[in-house]
């Protein structure tokens, strides 16, 4: 695990009951347990009875496990501090059903790139040093690609 913080399940139930779901960049790793314990989330969010965004946007690593638990989400998952993924989490999180912001990936395998490709759902990558094969499934597949921000 990282030297920064870790967002337990207890810290997550707390969230829960006081109803703050800003957790951006307070967390930079998170306990299985903790993440689907965020799973039991609701609230109203535009006017609408549908799951909120949930901001976990500090993370900078993440387990397979709690992609799993996370891929369950029901509303938009801003996971934009990870600069990977394994090819496990990948399919896992392919599965989400709200835009899935992934801005901070660095390099993605084209078995991950290929299970963001089967996703009906928003995915939303910054193109840095992916692979030409993985850029190709993405764009074939219609992924929301960004340029680097990085100068080359």
């Amino acid at each position: 695990m990282s030297d920064g913080k870790l967002l337990t399940k207890e810290i997550a139930e707390q969230f829960l009951v006081r109803g703050v779901f800003s957790m951006s960049y307070q967390f930079t790793a998170i306990e299985d347990a903790a993440a689907e314990s965020l799973l039991k989330r609701k609230g109203r969010w535009w006017g609408f009875f549908s799951p909120p965004e949930l901001d976990l946007n500090g993370l900078t690593e993440l387990s397979d496990a709690a992609a799993e638990s996370l891929s369950k989400y029901k509303g938009d998952l801003r996971l934009e501090g990870l600069t990977e993924l394994s090819d496990a989490a990948a399919e896992s999180l392919s599965k989400c059903c709200g835009i899935l912001w992934l801005g901070g990936i660095t390099e993605l395998s084209d078995a991950a790139a290929e299970s963001f490709s089967k996703n009906d759902s928003i995915v939303d990558l910054n193109e840095d040093s992916f692979s030409e094969s993985a850029v190709k499934i993405l764009v074939d597949a219609d992924i929301l690609l960004r340029p680097s921000n990085k100068f080359h």
